[in-house]
């Protein structure tokens, strides 16, 4: 099964839990892209098996809007069927942009296979969940 990591970090966390995705997926010996928004676009990895998207909340509860936005919306024509995990850190509210998120892939027809909220920077513990989740996913 063919991974992709695609996300986009503005304080690090974000790139923090991306980190602990591709560990997870690597430490199984199983083919791992992984990418800022900024370093590939939807057509270079649109044939992936399993995407994991990532993009801190912003602004008005959304995800990144000058890099990861356009990339989420030239990707959303090839994800109906494809399995997604979603991921991100936000500072404040009640996360409601991970809640916007899924609901925009449910719309395009992704299969949602989990996602990863943290507030903040991610801790150890929280780091832990998402290497094992992650291992389980690509089971």
């Amino acid at each position: 099964m063919k991974a992709v990591i695609v996300y986009w970090t503005g304080s690090g966390n974000t790139q923090i839990m991306a980190d602990s995705i591709q560990e997870a997926i690597e430490d199984m010996d199983l083919e791992c892209e992984y990418y800022q928004v900024s370093e590939t676009s939807a057509e270079d990895v649109k044939d992936a098996d399993i995407f994991f998207l990532g993009s801190p909340a912003m602004n008005d509860e959304n995800v990144e809007e000058y890099e990861f936005r356009p990339f989420q919306d030239d990707l959303n024509p090839h994800l109906s069927g494809k399995k997604v995990v979603m991921f991100g850190s936000y500072d404040w509210g009640e996360a409601e942009w991970m809640e916007n998120w899924k609901q925009e892939m449910n719309d395009v027809g992704a299969q949602i296979m989990d996602t990863f909220v943290v507030q903040w920077e991610p801790n150890d513990d929280q780091l832990k969940e998402i290497y094992d989740k992650t291992q389980e996913i690509m089971k």
